[in-house]
């Protein structure tokens, strides 16, 4: 089986965070351009919240254990400039969850 690229990986994960957004009770609104510090933006509680989705990554090294291989992934100075929150969308096990780190 070929490998996905990051790109399309990506996307997947957006489609996949967006289904959880939704199941969650949020409006969801998309960045119809899929470049910049913001993939989506939900209604939360009459509040506008930008969202970064990320798809989740491991380390290669087995020896590890789950929570110290997973790749932690964090805002950068324009997103937290903008309160940015971080979804992570782990693909392999299915499901979604915020950055403890959040701003």
């Amino acid at each position: 089986m070929a490998e996905i690229s990051k790109v399309r990986l990506g996307i997947v994960a957006e489609h996949y965070a967006v289904q959880w957004l939704l199941k969650q009770g949020h409006q969801v609104f998309n960045n119809v351009v899929h470049t910049g510090p913001i993939d989506l933006v939900i209604l939360e509680n009459n509040k506008l919240i930008p969202v970064d989705v990320k798809v989740v990554s491991y380390r290669k090294n087995k020896n590890l254990l789950e929570c110290q291989r997973r790749v932690f992934r964090s805002p950068n100075t324009k997103q937290k400039e903008l309160g940015v929150r971080i979804l992570n969308v782990d693909l392999i096990n299915n499901h979604c969850y915020w950055n403890e780190n959040i701003v």
